[in-house]
């Protein structure tokens, strides 16, 4: 949920991209690590994206049973 206190809302979509644009590059980074070609790199990636949002989501709904 966003917030409306504090930083505002504009700070904190700008985290957000900063962010995502973060879990791009290093998640590129890992998978050239790995040895993917360039036509693996994009279902491995849509992969890590996909385990990534079970992940938070999985968190969530933990903490929020």
């Amino acid at each position: 949920m966003l917030s409306t206190h504090g930083e505002g809302i504009s700070t904190h979509g700008e985290d957000i991209l900063v962010f995502i644009r973060d879990f791009e590059s290093s998640s590129r980074d890992y998978l050239q690590s790995k040895g993917f070609s360039e036509n693996e790199m994009t279902n491995a990636y849509l992969d890590l994206q996909w385990n990534f949002l079970h992940t938070i989501l999985n968190q969530q709904a933990e903490q929020n049973p």
